[in-house]
């Protein structure tokens, strides 16, 4: 154990603190010429050998690093050399507790002993035994530390210390840092032509393209009008870490974030400016301009942070998308001309938006709601749940507001001249295209029947401003998800118990009890002069009471900015209920509030026509005036136009009128002076229609409408010829019932209801004057020498025209007027209950619809239709040559003392009879035509109204099929 002296303590110590334990090493590793030294326990083996290149960087190690160094190169006893440069060795037996590497205690007196005794370790090496045998349990014991051996000492490291530590170079590029990277862009720069981009501050760069993001010019962007784009005024420029083209990429992200904020800038700053805007326009660029400082303050607050450029690109992205839909989105709207047009526009970009980004869909929908508030508004004012605010909607108040016109309503008054009338009409084309027709017509007749109430019976409950705001409506606006939809219906129910209330409380039929009457819409009057000290108290009362009522509602919360402040860079929660389709949004958001009230203002509409202003009564004195159902008034008219033996009313040349009640115009008599003059009008018609119809209910006698008989002065000069010929088909085509409409009823009996009343009373007025001619064609009525051909004229043109005149009053009017007045009376009977009428959807416009198809199935009874205009003229032809028989009959008559007529009379009587038998058999044919055919859809769409009732014309004319014979 000679070499012991040459390790060092540390050394030693190093394995002692490792605890390692040497395993025996055999013998032909040792160096047999240096057996005595420790050190060729250490030898390096063949296989452990460095190679060149391992030496050479091991010897620059040795060279950096003095402490350690390996043994001579190449020889294969090279040792761990415990030499420390510059240190001085310890000796063996010194105490050096600090050193690192030292020896166990043990070896440490070992060593000492050896160096006592010199030549000691040959004989112990020769009294060795091999190495190849395994040691003794002594021997493995003699490598255990003992008990007694002091512990290290715990160190206190930190992080800091760690921190301190110098680092070596680096492995890879982008571990170097920006400069080295800067430096490798310059190196790859091999175009000395072009100069390298220049490098910038990061914070400057960074504070540049914020401000550009911005909408705003800096030092490096500024705003190019001829371009209307934002420009770079140094294009090689970056920052130091980052290559040219990501640069330009972040530059392009940052223009086109700046470009769109100053174009939507624009846009809200010229509509505002524009004095030709409209609510609606300045509505959606109020949205934009919000929209904008919202996202403009978002990106700036949380920019403040931001430490490089790419975190900055993050933030810009989210901002940059919705600043670009937007744009796009004005584009498409600034297009539209109307306000209409443009929520048509947004709301197909909501059906667009359905299936895009969260967030867009949700904005998309916020700035539909937002923008369509000016309609809606609207809307709510002209079916009553809003006061209306600013000027109102009236018939005197200009040409209207909306989808509301106002315009002259031509009519007829009782002189038969042309009257204009302002009137309310829908104008379709100013409603947005997301509203069905059908709900147009009703937010249409729901305002109009409001307006009848404001303005026949100013004193209902809901007529009434005041009483419109303690009922609380709901709001008509759009909703977008299933839950609002629901809570909607919630507070419609929570209306309508209100509005019940104050029906309730106001007495039956809705008319103001004696308490309210005296609080009227709007301000309390406050005087003082000319009052009474109580009234003067009581007004400061009702005043006071006033100022304590509640102020109206905030106005609504910018849900579009809280939107984007919530969920611009945080994604939206995903809902699991799903959420209705578009297309049903409007009838969603709106059927509700609408129905009800539709049906509540139609009910109340429709109970006062019946109740306060007798409509039945009316439709009533139509039936027995323009149609003819009083059988006195048939009477008294057939014998004040025709009788022959009543007074006549004829001026003539020293002659009286007589003035008895019998006067009559005697057109069945041959009279010669045509047509008759007023005077002569008034005398025949005095009183008919008053004693007929028992008018001595209104006005101080006065027949309801102030219906009376007066002169066509709308008759074209064809028409005028007709009346001018006294033995004509036409010549009473001058006289007409008139009737002026009360102004609550105009809303049932239109003046396009009285022209097809009036149409048909001319016909009537035809038919009974053919009628009466028939009359008189009886077998004692005929001269005693009469021919056959005269008996076979009188008897067929008497039993055609009591055929058609039975068809035309029975089967045409009376029992098609039947089926109508039973509707009436189930409508009648279901007014008292509002749920009833509400579910047979009972309104004004009803009553108007169901009177027009009651007029127009007469009139196809009666071949009055456009399509049945041939038909007609046949039957026409027909009417008139038995007219113009009964003129030969009363000629024959008065001359038949003259033998000179009697034979030309025989031939006008057979040509007449043949023309007519020619006639009669093409109307039959026709006829029998038209009873064959199906029925056509408008027939279909009347049910028994629109049965087929030519076959009982046709039964009544040939029944036995005599004009079907040749003869």
């Amino acid at each position: 154990m000679a070499g012991l002296h040459d390790v060092n303590t540390d050394t030693s110590s190093f394995f002692s603190d490792a605890r390692l334990k040497i395993p025996p090493l055999k013998k032909k590793y040792a160096d047999k010429d240096d057996e005595d030294d420790l050190s060729n326990l250490f030898a390096i083996p063949d296989f452990w050998r460095p190679s060149n290149w391992l030496a050479k960087s091991i010897e620059e190690i040795n060279k950096q690093n003095p402490l350690f160094s390996w043994g001579a190169e190449g020889t294969q006893d090279g040792l761990i050399s415990s030499q420390l440069q510059g240190h001085p060795t310890p000796e063996l037996g010194q105490e050096n507790d600090d050193a690192f590497f030292k020896l166990p205690p043990i070896l440490r007196d070992l060593a000492a002993q050896h160096a006592k005794a010199p030549g000691a370790d040959t004989a112990q090496e020769e009294n060795q035994p091999e190495l190849d045998h395994e040691l003794s349990s002594e021997e493995e014991d003699f490598w255990l530390l003992p008990d007694d051996v002091a512990s290290a000492k715990p160190q206190y490291k930190t992080w800091e210390a760690f921190e301190k530590t110098k680092e070596g170079p680096t492995s890879f590029t982008t571990e170097a840092g920006p400069a080295a990277f800067d430096s490798i862009i310059a190196a790859s720069n091999n175009d000395t032509e072009n100069k390298p981009p220049d490098i910038l501050d990061n914070s400057i760069y960074s504070a540049c393209l914020l401000t550009l993001s911005l909408g705003r010019s800096s030092l490096l962007f500024t705003w190019d009008s001829t371009q209307n784009s934002f420009t770079k005024t140094a294009p090689l420029l970056r920052t130091s870490g980052i290559t040219l083209d990501l640069i330009k990429a972040i530059d392009n992200l940052c223009l086109d974030c700046g470009n769109c904020t100053r174009h939507l800038q624009y846009y809200s700053e010229t509509a505002y400016s524009s004095p030709s805007s409209s609510p609606t326009r300045i509505a959606f660029a109020g949205v934009i301009a919000r929209l904008i400082t919202t996202v403009g303050t978002e990106l700036s607050t949380r920019s403040r942070n931001v430490r490089s450029i790419l975190q900055l690109q993050s933030l810009v992205q989210p901002v940059q998308t919705v600043l670009s839909y937007f744009k796009k989105l004005v584009q498409k709207v600034a297009t539209a001309k109307t306000d209409e047009a443009m929520l048509s526009a947004l709301f197909q970009a909501v059906q667009a938006a359905e299936y895009k980004d969260d967030l867009l869909r949700a904005a998309t929908n916020e700035v539909l709601r937002i923008v369509s508030r000016p309609w809606t508004d609207f809307v709510e004012e002209w079916i009553g749940t809003k006061v209306e605010e600013g000027i109102p909607v009236s018939k005197t108040g200009g040409s209207g507001k909306g989808f509301v016109k106002v315009a002259d309503k031509m009519w007829i008054d009782d002189q038969g001249c042309d009257m204009d009338e302002p009137e309310y009409f829908l104008d379709e084309s100013k409603m947005p295209g997301f509203v069905p027709g059908d709900m147009a017509e009703s937010i249409f007749e729901t305002g109009r029947n409001l307006r009848f109430l404001r303005e026949h019976h100013p004193e209902h409950p809901l007529a009434r401003v005041d009483v419109v705001e303690l009922t609380k409506p709901p709001r008509l606006e759009f909703e977008f998800e299933w839950e609002a939809i629901a809570r909607l219906e919630g507070r419609v129910e929570e209306y309508r118990g209100a509005v019940e209330r104050v029906l309730l409380a106001a007495g039956v039929g809705g008319e103001q009890t004696g308490d309210s009457k005296t609080e009227e819409s709007g301000a309390v009057e406050f005087a003082v002069f000319g009052k009474s000290e109580a009234e003067v108290a009581t007004n400061i009362l009702e005043s006071m009471k006033q100022m304590d009522q509640p102020l109206r509602e905030p106005p609504p919360a910018d849900d579009l900015a809280q939107l984007l402040k919530s969920h611009l860079y945080s994604p939206l929660s995903h809902k699991t209920a799903l959420s209705p389709h578009t297309s049903l949004l409007p009838l969603l958001s709106f059927s509700p509030l609408l129905t009800y009230q539709s049906a509540l203002l139609s009910h109340l509409t429709t109970t006062l026509l019946f109740t306060s202003h007798s409509l039945r009564s009316h439709l009533s004195l139509l039936n027995q005036s323009f149609l003819l159902s009083n059988g006195l008034l048939v009477a008294r008219l057939s014998s004040a136009l025709f009788d022959p033996d009543s007074s006549t009313t004829e001026r003539q040349k020293g002659v009286a009128l007589g003035g008895s009640s019998s006067m009559g115009l005697r057109l069945g008599s041959n009279r010669r002076t045509w047509p008759p003059a007023s005077s002569e009008l008034r005398l025949a018609l005095m009183g008919v229609l008053s004693d007929s119809l028992g008018g001595g209910g209104e006005k101080g006698g006065r027949l309801p409408g102030d219906l009376s008989f007066s002169i066509r002065h709308d008759l074209t000069p064809e028409e005028i010829d007709k009346c001018m010929n006294v033995d004509g088909l036409g010549a009473l085509d001058f006289l007409r019932l008139a009737y002026t409409t009360p102004p609550p009823l105009r809303a049932v009996i239109t003046p396009q209801v009285l022209a097809k009343y009036d149409r048909i009373s001319r016909l009537l007025i035809r038919v009974l004057r053919v009628l009466h001619a028939a009359s008189s064609f009886s077998t004692s009525g005929l001269p005693p020498d009469s021919e056959d051909v005269t008996l076979r004229f009188a008897w067929e043109a008497r039993g055609f025209a009591f055929a058609v005149a039975n068809y035309f009053f029975d089967i045409g009017i009376a029992k098609v007027w039947r089926r109508f007045e039973t509707w009436l009376d189930t409508i009648e009977a279901t007014l008292p209950n509002p749920a009833d009428s509400a579910r047979a959807g009972i309104s004004p416009e009803i009553l108007r619809q169901k009177q027009e198809a009651t007029l127009d199935s007469i009139m196809s009874c009666l071949l009055l239709r456009k399509r049945q205009q041939p038909v007609m003229a046949l039957l026409e032809e027909v009417l008139s040559l038995i007219l113009s028989f009964a003129r030969l009959v009363r000629i024959k008559a008065a001359d038949a003392h003259l033998e000179l007529h009697g034979q030309q009379h025989h031939d006008e009587e057979r040509d007449l009879y043949k023309r007519f038998h020619r006639k009669v058999e093409v109307f039959v044919t026709v006829l029998r035509g038209l009873s064959e055919k199906t029925p056509t859809a408008e027939g279909r769409r009347g049910g028994k109204d629109q049965e087929n009732t030519i076959e009982m014309l046709l039964t009544r004319l040939d029944l036995e099929g005599w004009y079907a014979k040749k003869r």
